[in-house]
């Protein structure tokens, strides 16, 4: 992980590498597994998607005004993770938990699952530090923060005579303020404390479908069953909250070292549809590590 900044008049470019995990878990259920153990009894397991780690990207550039001391941000967030899973054909019944697959009352001996999730946010900030104290700096920030967070989900339902398809999009824009607080405390020589907060309330749009396709076969007809609806949204809430630690060299340049810890928390951003609740109104949660290179010439 070997992220960036090059500074030049005052302006800086910089980078970030982040390995963050997604986690929608229990919202994102998406099929039921019904089998029968003995004459009485019946087990039902119903399926979620865990992800995986994966690597994300955030980068930007820097305005540090001399005359006014304001810092002006402009950076944007990437990332992306995908997660392939299935249930192996045997004697059970697998159920799908999506609504348009519900409603064809058709009954599966296996699935297959792609579940893949883009998110692209772009931030603009005003930043101005304060010296409260000889071991407290403090930065409060003010901006704005829009983007999206796209989901798609494509699956396949084996019935044997027939696999049927079912692909989902849960596809979401928004755009609001946002507000940080950034605070760095100074341990001991070149090694400081850092946490940052921020905060956005934002107005946002779901555009959700959700397409169930069975082919004809034998003794069965072709159908296809779409869900559809436009939901949007004013006061969508995002928080997110940065703990590591820095260590600042000073030689010919000043180069800073930053490690630290790093989750979001996006709340109702799972809207698909399911039989169960429509819609759904999943959390989503990022967390991982966070790793930083500041020069400074």
């Amino acid at each position: 992980m070997q992220p960036f900044v090059a500074n030049a008049e005052g302006i800086a470019a910089f980078g970030d590498i982040l390995v963050w995990r997604a986690s929608e878990e229990p919202a994102a259920t998406w099929a039921s597994v019904v089998n029968v153990t003995g004459t009485r009894n019946v087990k039902v397991t119903a399926e979620n998607i865990p992800f995986e780690w994966d690597l994300g990207f955030r980068g930007g550039f820097i305005y540090d005004s001399s005359n006014n001391k304001w810092q002006n941000r402009l950076y944007w967030t990437f990332f992306t993770t995908t997660n392939n899973t299935g249930i192996h054909l045997g004697e059970q019944l697998v159920v799908p938990e999506f609504f348009s697959g519900f409603l064809s009352q058709n009954y599966f001996l296996g699935a297959n699952l792609d579940w893949r999730l883009v998110m692209n946010i772009i931030d603009y900030e005003l930043a101005h530090s304060f010296r409260v104290h000889n071991m407290l700096a403090i930065t409060p920030r003010i901006g704005i923060k829009g983007g999206t967070i796209n989901q798609s989900i494509n699956s396949q339902w084996d019935a044997i005579l027939f696999v049927a398809t079912e692909n989902l999009k849960n596809n979401f824009f928004g755009i609001g303020p946002s507000f940080g607080l950034d605070t760095t405390w100074s341990l001991f020589k070149n090694f400081n404390l850092i946490g940052n907060f921020t905060t956005a309330f934002m107005w946002g749009n779901w555009r959700i479908s959700d397409v169930y396709s069975r082919p004809a076969a034998l003794l069965v007809s072709p159908t296809v069953i779409s869900t559809n609806f436009n939901n949007s949204q004013l006061g969508v809430l995002m928080l997110q909250y940065i703990l590591g630690l820095e260590w600042v060299y000073t030689g010919r340049s000043q180069v800073t070292l930053q490690l630290g810890y790093e989750m979001q928390y996006w709340a109702n951003q799972l809207k698909i549809p399911t039989f169960q609740q429509l819609p759904v109104h999943g959390d989503l949660t990022l967390q991982g590590g966070t790793c930083r290179i500041l020069i400074d010439f």
